[in-house]
């Protein structure tokens, strides 16, 4: 891969990346380290709130496919 590609795709030397092999093409992505992860926010927002509200709807979903 040459310098232009890499700066292109955000790939610094000494990044991990994947390498993906298709028919007729190869596709490299990085992988974002553990820091860059957390710098990132969320895409999706939701409050303490809702959160209890989806687990204890999750919660009986899953009891009433444990009674069939």
């Amino acid at each position: 891969m040459r310098k232009a590609e890499r700066e292109a795709a955000g790939i610094k030397p000494g990044d991990a990346v994947v390498i993906i092999g298709r028919p007729g093409e190869v596709i490299v992505r990085k992988i974002p380290s553990l820091e860059e992860i957390l710098a990132t926010p969320p895409k999706v927002k939701i409050s303490l709130e809702e959160l209890a509200g989806l687990r204890g709807e999750l919660r009986e979903e899953l009891e009433k496919r444990a009674d069939v």
